[in-house]
């Protein structure tokens, strides 16, 4: 079965190559076919596979959506909204691209219609997976991805799959260590209702969001801050360790400054700040993926 979608143009493989979300399972990615695979959860609890090929057309980019699944009308418009969520259909980047146009660095931004980072099909897996990259290494956050999956069966787990293992149990499971309990109480609050970060994303209450996240235990201003860039707002740069040091090395010549002045170089580009550092990691070649 295909599902075709039309989009505003966007360059499909540096979205999904922004951040290293495409090779966290049940993500696949594939540089040969460019192209984004992974299951898809339907209401009836059910997980069908995808392949996500784009190719720009004019204006326009016609987003094709590939499964062996059976699906009814209403099952293809769930996935409709999903592959939206992910690729961030819904987003209008034009004022990002209007800021890059002639400069000599992000000038192939406006030219290629760059904007936006791959995210998960619900908030739920990408808050789960920002927890996952806390204080630990890739290759571990990839464990964690990996674990999380086999709770059930390859896709990732929905709250309720989550919450079936008590918090002893899930970190025996998934070698979550201390995230854990955060995992469990980010399960339970989305599972009650109580974090529908998505609804509040598309209100613009940032403030909700921002307080919310950094309430729970376990969520520190790098994940809060690197929840709210997947959620859309693009007006703060998330500051681990390894972006400090490439903010220091490329802009201060090494030289230890604090986060906040480390970021004053994307200032002038406001709402936008994260995008802008984000592409001018792709342009200097320092991207994750180039890692």
């Amino acid at each position: 079965m295909q599902i075709r979608i039309t989009a505003r143009r966007f360059d499909f493989p540096k979205l999904v190559l922004a951040h290293g979300w495409a090779f966290l399972p049940p993500f696949e990615w594939s540089d040969k076919a460019e192209a984004l695979c992974r299951p898809l959860r339907l209401a009836d609890g059910r997980c069908v596979p995808v392949q996500i090929r784009a190719a720009g057309r004019g204006d326009k980019s016609i987003v094709q959506v590939s499964t062996s699944a059976r699906l009814s009308p209403a099952e293809r418009q769930a996935v409709r909204r999903q592959v939206g969520r992910m690729l961030c259909l819904d987003q209008d980047f034009s004022g990002f691209h209007a800021m890059c146009r002639g400069d000599p660095v992000l000038g192939f931004v406006n030219r290629v219609k760059c904007g936006g980072l791959l995210r998960a099909p619900t908030a739920f897996e990408d808050l789960t997976k920002t927890v996952c990259t806390t204080n630990c290494d890739w290759r571990n956050t990839k464990k964690m991805s990996d674990a999380l999956c086999a709770l059930d069966g390859g896709g990732f787990p929905t709250p309720e799959i989550v919450l079936k293992n008590s918090t002893r149990r899930l970190a025996a499971r998934v070698p979550l260590g201390y995230r854990a309990a955060t995992v469990r109480t980010v399960a339970k609050l989305t599972a009650d209702g109580k974090l529908p970060l998505d609804q509040w994303a598309a209100a613009g209450d940032w403030d909700r969001i921002r307080s919310s996240l950094a309430a729970i235990r376990g969520l520190g201003p790098y994940s809060v801050n690197h929840m709210l860039v997947l959620l859309g707002w693009y007006g703060d740069i998330p500051v681990d360790s390894e972006v400090l040091t490439y903010l220091r090395d490329t802009h201060f010549g090494g030289r230890a400054v604090a986060a906040d002045k480390a970021t004053q170089p994307y200032g002038r580009y406001g709402q936008f700040r994260f995008l802008a550092y984000k592409c001018h990691r792709m342009a200097r070649r320092l991207n994750y993926i180039d890692k």
